[in-house]
């Protein structure tokens, strides 16, 4: 009865891992200290491109306007290097906190 419980309970807890309900999935940009280029969506979040190529897009947890004029931006990566939803940015001074970092495109009208 106990391992029968215990399967169960590992089924459910399972479940949503494997559900899809289409919303983008948590990611890493790897290595930020080496990372090419970065285009502001606004004042809500920022699109980076990571040394690999690759797109990623970090969400703000709220709005930094100073993040539009694209003036002395730093990046406020973990300790291993990475960038993800425990990171910050730095705009002219404000610390502006990310919220979530998934995988993306390039930017809407972005030129290489």
């Amino acid at each position: 009865m106990i391992k029968q419980t215990l399967i169960a309970a590992a089924l459910i807890g399972a479940v949503p891992a494997q559900a899809g309900d289409g919303a983008p999935r948590e990611a890493r940009v790897p290595r930020m200290a080496h990372f090419l280029d970065w285009r502001p969506d606004g004042t809500q979040g920022l699109y980076i491109q990571a040394e690999t190529g690759r797109w990623y897009y970090a969400r703000l947890q709220a709005e930094c306007p100073r993040l539009a004029n694209r003036a002395n931006i730093r990046f406020e990566a973990a300790p291993d290097g990475d960038f993800d939803r425990y990171s910050a940015v730095r705009a002219d001074g404000w610390r502006c906190q990310v919220a979530s970092v998934t995988e993306s495109g390039a930017p809407p009208n972005y030129r290489p």
